[in-house]
């Protein structure tokens, strides 16, 4: 699909019902990210829900979340699965 390219009301509804969807499950996620990171650092494992590539990085300063304080991305854009 092109960026210009013309929605009709059938799939602009599914998009936002995706969306509404997404929105409802965010709170969960965050609440799964805290205890999760909660536990690992409990354990010794400052930071390790940040990417892993930033974390690698002699750059890297621990941000908000599950942010590098120097990056755009989150922990899902490249960690090693």
């Amino acid at each position: 699909m092109a960026l210009h390219t013309h929605v009709t009301d059938a799939q602009e509804q599914a998009f936002k019902e995706n969306a509404d969807d997404l929105a409802q499950l965010h709170p969960q996620v965050a609440e799964v990210r805290s205890r999760a990171r909660s536990r690992l650092e409990s354990v010794g494992l400052a930071g390790a829900l940040n990417c892993l590539a930033c974390i690698g990085c002699p750059g890297y300063t621990p941000g908000r979340g599950d942010v590098c304080a120097k990056c755009s991305h989150d922990l899902l854009s490249h960690n090693v699965k």
